[in-house]
């Protein structure tokens, strides 16, 4: 498979599985893990060289092989983001404030938006010609009892991620940012998927693959229609039909 473009993705190894209305994976078959992780190892199989941020490189490389370029750093730390962007031509950001445990401001704000505000920063000084795509998390916009929960278990992490597109949006970067529902460990393509701008409230019928939005990610990366827009994705009724593109034709770019 012929090499093409190379991404960073920083990546968090080892997220709590959520497999909720999902079966367990079955007999010889692999467990799902994080969501940058299926993204890393999609790209991968689709031929971009990917470069992944990462806090213990060994440990990132012992998961995903060695066919992928580690760069120790932390997001935390801006002074070590700097090899990471450096000549690439997509970001794909998808890291954040662990989740399944309380979690304290200092931390969230430090993760979920003052490391976005410095890999863009970064990117800009490396004159990124590409795109910055975000993971978010769907409730960004629209209040809610479970998003009230959200931010008194990771502290205002809604807040800051709301922060977060703001800077974004304001970098005159390329970007795009995808809004994800209740995410799942289940296998990917198999339901419809709601491509929308509609501000959904985070509930758990929003719910999606960790597999689709891996795949929603690629696809995105690249695709004109994706270009400077904010959009969210949930499953929808009944077996996919529509390919990412028909999807994607239907958004507005933000204004």
């Amino acid at each position: 498979m012929g090499l093409r473009q190379q991404t960073v993705a920083p990546v968090r190894l080892n997220r709590r599985p959520d497999a909720r209305d999902c079966k367990e994976p079955r007999p010889g078959h692999r467990r799902y893990k994080g969501a940058g992780l299926l993204i890393a190892r999609l790209l991968h199989k689709r031929g971009f060289r990917v470069r992944v941020l990462a806090r213990d490189p060994t440990k990132a490389a012992a998961e995903l092989g060695a066919s992928f370029e580690m760069i120790a750093g932390d997001l935390t730390k801006a002074d070590t983001l700097a090899p990471a962007v450096a000549q690439v031509d997509h970001i794909i950001f998808t890291a954040g404030a662990p989740g399944g445990r309380y979690a304290p401001q200092s931390l969230v704000k430090a993760t979920d938006y003052q490391g976005v505000a410095d890999t863009l920063a970064a990117a800009r000084q490396a004159r990124l010609a590409g795109r910055f795509v975000y993971l978010n998390s769907i409730g960004i916009e629209t209040p809610s009892l479970t998003g009230a929960l959200l931010n008194l278990l990771k502290r205002n992490t809604l807040v800051w991620r709301r922060r977060a597109e703001e800077d974004i949006r304001a970098s005159g970067l390329d970007y795009t940012i995808i809004r994800v529902g209740f995410l799942l460990d289940c296998p990917g393509g198999e339901h419809a998927v709601i491509v929308g701008q509609d501000a959904l409230a985070p509930a758990p019928r929003h719910r999606i693959a960790r597999a689709d939005v891996a795949e929603a990610f690629v696809e995105a990366m690249q695709h004109p229609s994706a270009s400077r827009v904010t959009f969210e994705i949930v499953w929808g009724k009944g077996p996919r039909r529509d390919s990412w593109s028909a999807l994607f034709e239907k958004l507005k770019p933000n204004q």
